[in-house]
């Protein structure tokens, strides 16, 4: 039962991983156009940086500054996205341990202690 409940359990924090990644990919993705001022800035930077290290011409430059800023994004909510999954874990945590602390003390049986060691 202890490596089903592992195996669920590791199931689960995985779908919510990915669940909150794509989620978070969404939010950023859509807030990151290229109508904004500081992402034409950060891909021109970009572009530059790829002409200099080797791109044969500005449009691939400009292609992989695409692609580099693609990454970022999806670097981001990665982060938020196991940072959210961390949010649940605390939260059930501290559930369990109210649990823990609501639950009664039981009694010791001693059950191996009225057998005697002499037939």
């Amino acid at each position: 039962m202890r490596n089903l409940g592992g195996a669920f359990g590791t199931a689960i924090l995985a779908t919510i991983v990915t669940k909150r990644e794509q989620y978070q990919s969404n939010i950023i993705g859509s807030s990151v156009t290229l109508f904004m001022e500081t992402v034409r800035d950060r891909v021109a930077h970009l572009t530059s940086y790829f002409t200099a290290h080797g791109s044969v011409d500005a449009a691939a430059a400009h292609h992989q500054a695409l692609v580099a800023l693609g990454k970022i994004i999806r670097r981001q909510s990665l982060i938020l996205g196991f940072s959210d999954t961390f949010a649940v874990l605390a939260i059930v945590l501290v559930f369990a341990a109210a649990l823990v602390i609501l639950t009664k003390k039981g009694q010791a049986s001693n059950v191996g202690a009225s057998r005697s060691l002499c037939p």
